[in-house]
């Protein structure tokens, strides 16, 4: 299902690529012919120029060194008319002053010779992962075709698959009752979230707000999710123990250099450990999630411990919350606290505490909720714990 996912997206993209060495574009027709719609092909970056400008072109791989016009001449020119096309740029040189210049276009990736086939499709993946779902919605948009509806629903399919819940049988987190509200503002959403159970007494919690709109905060939500649920699922396969601190250093290992220079990433990581009694939390610039503990009516509140994931991020803070005695929790995104209160110019945040300290459970909290909002205007996640009744 997932390769026949993949194929059917890639087939409605088209790549121009550039290169001098007859060997290399040979090597580029063997890999690519049988993936793209299209693939066009030009030894030098002005004759690229022209091919781009000729033919529909969703990607670009370019040579660096050609004659004539050099892979950044090319990035140059293609710029003027196309801001946003993905460039991959093929290069044995590591000159500081190229690679200025070659960000100042917005190279989409780099990738250095010599190359393996699988690591040009590595370096290849990422760039295009944006692309993938930038272009079925922008021809849903031009050329009003029945297939990009077709594409649409592709799109939020492989979203909703992304998302993993592993509570969503029996709602069922440790001693909670586990309630999880998830609605995109539009079909590709800036918020995603995943709850693992890693073993009868682990469980991870996550929700990511990828900052920005559009297509590349979705894109970048989903690759967040997809890795954590790639990391839980390789420790439980390899029977590995859980750490907060290794998901976290792998992640931005992972996610890191698909980062735009001034992107950045607010998430939400709780590990719910029952044998240590705790939750290990790391927040980056998320809302706090809220909590009350047995016979205190007083609204707690887990702040953020650390600033928004970035490019650059290269260290995170790991704090400690005790789980017993916790009588209920929620967690979200700002989606939630964010709304417009009806007919008042105030936030929903002036009334998040006060609604979660009186109801019950998620349905006494979504009434109480729209009570004072008529509707949600963003990307909105959020998850409602609440314990379980003991048997008696």
């Amino acid at each position: 299902m997932k390769d026949n996912y993949i194929a059917d997206i890639y087939k409605t993209l088209n790549i121009l690529c550039v290169e001098d060495d007859a060997d290399v574009l040979e090597t580029y027709k063997s890999l690519f012919s049988l993936i793209f719609k299209e693939v066009y092909f030009a030894t030098d970056g002005k004759e690229g120029f022209e091919c781009f400008n000729k033919h529909q072109v969703d990607i670009i791989l370019t040579d660096y060194m050609m004659p004539e016009w050099t892979g950044l001449d090319l990035a140059r020119a293609v710029r003027e008319v196309d801001s946003s096309i993905p460039i991959v740029m093929v290069t044995a040189l590591e000159s500081i002053e190229m690679l200025r210049e070659a960000i100042d276009l917005q190279i989409t990736s780099f990738l250095k010779k010599p190359f393996t086939s699988s690591s040009l499709f590595r370096v290849f993946s990422v760039a295009v992962k944006s692309v993938i779902v930038d272009r079925c919605i922008l021809k849903e948009q031009n050329e009003k075709i029945s297939y990009s509806h077709y594409q649409e629903n592709l799109s939020f399919t492989k979203e909703k698959t992304i998302i993993q819940n592993d509570t969503k049988t029996d709602k069922k987190l440790l001693h909670f009752l586990c309630d999880v509200f998830y609605k995109p503002k539009d079909i590709l959403s800036g918020d995603s979230y995943s709850i693992k159970k890693i073993s009868q007494d682990e469980y991870i919690v996550f929700i990511v707000d990828g900052m920005g709109k559009g297509i590349a905060a979705s894109v970048t939500a989903m690759l967040c999710s997809a890795f954590v649920n790639y990391f839980v699922n390789a420790c439980i396969e390899n029977k590995q123990i859980f750490s907060l601190q290794k998901l976290l250093e792998e992640l931005l290992h992972f996610i890191q250099p698909t980062l735009a220079e001034y992107e950045v990433i607010s998430a939400t990581f709780l590990y719910f450990n029952n044998k240590t009694q705790n939750i290990e939390y790391a927040i980056f610039s998320m809302p706090p999630p809220l909590y009350l503990v047995k016979n205190d009516n007083n609204v707690h509140k887990i702040k953020s411990n650390n600033p928004p994931l970035n490019a650059y991020s290269n260290e995170f803070a790991i704090d400690v919350v005790k789980l017993s005695n916790i009588h209920k929790m929620l967690i979200y995104s700002d989606g939630l606290n964010e709304c417009s209160v009806t007919d008042v110019n105030e936030l929903y945040t002036l009334y998040l505490k006060e609604d979660f300290l009186k109801a019950n459970d998620m349905q006494e909290f979504q009434a109480l909720f729209f009570q004072k909002c008529d509707k949600y205007e963003d990307d909105i996640t959020y998850i409602f714990l609440k314990e379980l009744q003991k048997d008696r």
